[in-house]
């Protein structure tokens, strides 16, 4: 539990205290979650692995459409594929099939258990792609906080050849400043998940075309590790201005108009008025 008398160094940073509004945008967010859950044709709850959670929600675009497999944020502990459901109007419109993954949470696995998952779901649509009308040699993945963490761990590990890219937005790359939060009260992140599971601690090898993204308005340790694994990677850093940790997403990401979003749909080869 956050203690807001003893503050830890790394809390500002690791917490949506700078966010203005907080609690209308989570409300707008998710509205438009259900909104869309409501109004798309979907396939919930596809199970890919046969532990809890294993299960993905499904956008389809129709035949032969490249696919886009999002995982969610929540600090490995919180949140799910639903409320991630707004994205598909910036996608699936669009011509991609919008695939939203869902994996255990922290602190019932261990985040090695979550990366194996995510390893999973992505072998999965990639084998299943075209039983829902998706191309699996187009496949390309994206994720946010603690999903943009685990979007550079699929593509630097061998799941990642069948990843044809990748963005990675607004990520945790080094997990130790995490330790020194509030964050780390349920995580209890271990000194062998630090060095073995943070992309910037390691030497990695990302082959497919991968965009690094930031929310202009995002707090400096998020800011800075966004700089840094872009420059690790040899790519520029794509800072989206005016936005923060959540609205990089709702007002950025899942906007067909928006230059983030088209930024997005380009390395998937779709059209971009």
């Amino acid at each position: 539990m956050r203690d807001l008398a003893n503050p830890r160094p790394m809390d500002a940073d690791m917490s949506l205290d700078n966010v203005v509004d907080l609690a209308g945008i989570f409300a707008r967010r998710e509205a438009a979650a259900k909104e869309v859950l409501a109004t798309f044709e979907v396939r919930r709850a596809v199970r890919y692995g046969p532990g809890p959670g294993e299960t993905l929600n499904v956008f389809p675009a129709g035949p032969g459409a490249p696919v886009m497999v999002f995982i969610h944020g929540g600090f490995w502990k919180s949140l799910d594929a639903d409320l991630f459901s707004y994205l598909a109007p910036g996608f699936v419109p669009m011509g991609a099939t919008l695939v939203n993954i869902d994996y255990p949470l922290m602190p019932s696995v261990r985040l090695a258990d979550i990366v194996a998952s995510c390893e999973r779901a992505l072998a999965f649509v990639h084998e299943n792609a075209a039983s829902f009308g998706a191309d699996p040699a187009r496949m390309f993945i994206s994720g946010n906080s603690a999903g943009g963490h685990l979007v550079a761990e699929m593509m630097a590990r061998p799941v990642g050849k069948l990843v044809a890219g990748g963005t990675a937005i607004s990520g945790v790359y080094d997990l130790e400043p995490v330790t020194r939060s509030f964050q780390n009260d349920e995580l209890q992140l271990t000194a062998e998940e630090i060095s073995q599971l943070s992309p910037l601690r390691r030497a990695l090898t990302i082959d497919a075309p991968l965009i690094v993204a930031v929310g202009g308005d995002e707090t400096p340790e998020f800011l800075r590790q966004s700089h840094a694994f872009a420059a690790q990677c040899g790519v520029p850093t794509m800072v989206v201005p005016h936005t923060n940790h959540i609205t990089i997403l709702t007002d950025a990401l899942a906007l067909p108009h928006h230059p983030f979003n088209q930024a997005v749909r380009r390395q998937m080869g779709l059209a971009v008025d």
